[in-house]
């Protein structure tokens, strides 16, 4: 058989299969994008509702591709979610996201980005105004001045392993009123700053004096519980300084909270 008579038999037996493949692709694009396009943003909540999960969508509107909700963490309300398709990210086989989430009392913006192998949530930035800090803060009898913001927040999940965990914080200071052994306290820190790392595979948030020594450190473990060390150098910037005071490091309080 010559090779044009081989060739020939072999393309009526059918496409070649780069071909093939090209175009069964093309066709799950086209499918994942008008799923993406007419499905409407409610569906989203209904995915939440099946699966138990402790975030709801309240009164969500627009499509998949672009729409908005409220969103609600147990009963607690989060604020106005609004989301954005980015659609360059298919022909890379992700699917991308912008993220914002506006509130009285706090904002954040994120971009989003989801593979077969990992979950990456990157240009992660926050604002909490004090009425927010406050309301965070007061489960612990702690009222705080000033505001806080987040900078530089990235995570990303591969395989349901958490491999990195990056962010940065700045509170402005001011005075803080809390209470200690049934008893109000009241004391003035100056601007303080945070970061977040991981750390031996446990997320590790560290605050330091402007001078950057460490002042306090907690750390989120796999089990679901967080563990907080204060040092001396926060007790004295507290207002409680020893007369007879030990090294600046020296672990003071440690206290351990199941937070899930």
């Amino acid at each position: 058989m010559t090779t044009w008579q081989s060739r020939l038999r072999h393309q009526q037996g059918g496409l070649p299969w780069p071909l093939t493949l090209l175009i069964v692709l093309v066709l799950l694009l086209l499918g994942l994008f008008t799923l993406l396009l007419f499905t409407p943003a409610g569906a989203i909540g209904m995915v939440l509702e099946r699966t138990g999960s402790d975030v709801r969508l309240l009164s969500p509107a627009g499509r998949i591709h672009r729409g908005s909700g409220q969103v609600l963490l147990g009963t607690g309300d989060l604020g106005r979610l609004t989301w954005q398709f980015e659609p360059g990210r298919l022909l890379r086989g992700q699917l991308g996201y912008r993220f914002q989430l506006e509130a009285p009392l706090h904002q954040a913006r994120a971009r989003a980005t989801v593979s077969p192998r990992r979950i990456v949530v990157e240009a992660i930035e926050g604002e909490l105004d004090e009425a927010g800090l406050r309301n965070l803060l007061a489960p612990y009898d702690i009222s705080p001045a000033g505001s806080l913001s987040l900078t530089a927040g990235r995570f990303e999940v591969q395989r349901d392993r958490l491999i990195e965990v990056h962010g940065d914080a700045h509170w402005t200071g001011g005075f803080v009123r809390y209470f200690l052994g049934d008893q109000g306290w009241t004391a003035e820190f100056p601007p303080l700053d945070a970061r977040l790392r991981l750390v031996q595979e446990q997320p590790v948030l560290v605050v330091f004096d402007p001078a950057g020594e460490e002042l306090l450190d907690a750390t989120l473990g796999l089990d679901g519980w967080a563990h907080l060390r204060l040092r001396y150098r926060f007790v004295a910037l507290a207002g409680f300084p020893w007369p007879d005071a030990p090294p600046p490091d020296t672990i003071l309080i440690e206290l351990s909270e199941q937070v899930f």
